[in-house]
């Protein structure tokens, strides 16, 4: 391997450490429909994966500004929780949107909950 080589798989490597530090708490694999507002609109997506702090919702959506500030909303058995949002991270396929990834700064108890209560099925 030539040493270009090596430093560009090093990079990637310490890119990906960077990437796993950040995350701070458990990733729970998950298919839960969603709705999004950003702006006064609102998008259909699912979540595929959800934390104490964040999660990604598969979303194909081409004008999600990436700077907005959502609100998610998830359908509970007797009501909906509202959980704040800012987007992180938005995945992109070919010039589409495949997801996004966002992050909760002050994750609402009853979400709290809700994740807590996830874990203990898993």
């Amino acid at each position: 391997m030539s040493f270009n080589g090596i430093r560009k798989r090093c990079g990637k490597e310490k890119e990906a450490a960077n990437h796993m530090a950040r995350r701070s708490s458990l990733r729970i694999p998950i298919s839960l429909n969603v709705r999004c507002k950003a702006y006064n609109k609102v998008y259909s997506g699912t979540v595929t994966n959800i934390s104490e702090n964040g999660m990604f919702v598969k979303i194909k959506e081409k004008n999600i500004p990436e700077d907005a500030h959502l609100t998610i909303t998830i359908q509970l058995k007797e009501d909906s929780l509202h959980v704040p949002v800012k987007l992180i991270r938005l995945k992109k396929n070919d010039g589409e949107c495949e997801g996004i990834g966002v992050e909760l700064s002050a994750p609402p108890q009853k979400y709290l909950d809700f994740v807590e209560n996830l874990m203990l099925v898993l």
